[in-house]
């Protein structure tokens, strides 16, 4: 994004945190692996810190083709397809023939 406060990586200063990865590190079998694991813990508190019209927003947003997919599913998850499923759903129902419904099935 142009023009954003954020540069390519996000820093900030963990102290404790970053004590309580190393000693993490030290006492897994294999180690640990800090990115990964700080990368998932923003994920998680960019979902969790989106509304429900922050949700609508980017979803809205990845629709007009404002925000790549890869973006939108960061913000949203499984959310995304389960939006996209139900997308197609009203669709095929706003296309339906609701005449038949309309009919009484005796005949009146």
């Amino acid at each position: 994004m142009g023009g954003s406060s954020y540069d390519k990586t996000i820093q900030f200063r963990a102290g404790a945190e970053k004590e309580a990865a190393e000693l993490l590190d030290e006492i897994h079998i294999g180690g640990v692996n800090v990115s990964e694991l700080a990368r998932v813990g923003l994920v998680e508190m960019l979902r969790q810190s989106l509304d429900e019209q922050g949700k609508i927003t980017v979803y809205e947003r990845y629709s007009r083709g404002e925000i790549g997919e890869d973006v939108a599913r960061v913000l949203l998850g499984e959310k995304l397809d389960r939006t996209e499923e139900e997308k197609e759903s009203f669709e095929s129902a706003m296309e339906r023939d609701t005449s038949e419904f309309l009919t009484g099935s005796d005949g009146e």
